[in-house]
């Protein structure tokens, strides 16, 4: 490969990272079709140690199919919900609770995992295994509703799990009015990435 082509690839692969890994910033709920599968993915950058799904903010309308992918083994589609590890309720409260497992990377089944979103209102989620490292997200399903519009802890004093100070920072950042007004959110990566030092292993 010749020096020019190399700095054109180099600059793409940057251009993709400021622009929320992939996901265009001016992308909107408008455009994503009624039918259409909307396409979340798990990932990790180890460069500024951080575990995310991409986009972190998605609003549906009910009915809508969403589809995760691991792009790191090791990641899980969890909601928020007691039946999961003790977490508070942070999804409609006539929902049913979706976990997907682990899943794996590559080109296999265990790669993916879909769910179609009936009842509207907000589903708080997370990946088991790096949820202490900030990886959650939010969808809104037509209007924002429910338990997940409490604020973040609220189960504490029940007896709930405790809520780790990323998923708390996360969350604080990530309210459903903007992911209403803006469709779709791509991670910002600029904003919660954190640089580790180098001896340290946190995957």
């Amino acid at each position: 490969m010749n020096r020019r082509n190399f700095l054109r690839m180099a600059a793409g692969s940057a251009a993709t990272l400021a622009n929320g890994l992939g996901w265009s910033r001016n992308m909107r709920a408008q455009s994503i079709g009624q039918g259409e599968v909307v396409e979340i993915s798990l990932g990790a950058f180890y460069p500024i140690g951080r575990w995310y799904f991409d986009p972190i903010g998605l609003h549906i309308q009910p009915g809508q199919r969403v589809r995760w992918s691991g792009r790191k083994w090791g990641g899980s589609v969890t909601a928020f919900h007691p039946s999961h590890d003790n977490h508070e309720l942070r999804i409609p409260e006539g929902a049913r609770p979706f976990d997907s497992g682990i899943l794996i990377e590559g080109d296999n089944p265990r790669a993916r995992f879909e769910w179609v979103f009936e009842e509207e209102g907000t589903y708080d989620y997370y990946s088991r295994r790096q949820e202490r490292l900030g990886a959650v997200g939010r969808i809104v399903v037509g209007s924002p509703g429910g338990p997940g519009e409490e604020p973040i802890g609220y189960g504490e004093s029940a007896g709930r799990a405790l809520t780790y100070p990323d998923v708390r920072e996360v969350f604080s950042w990530l309210s459903s009015e903007k992911i209403v007004e803006q469709g779709v959110i791509p991670y910002p990566m600029e904003r919660f990435g954190k640089t580790f030092p180098a001896q340290e292993s946190h995957f």
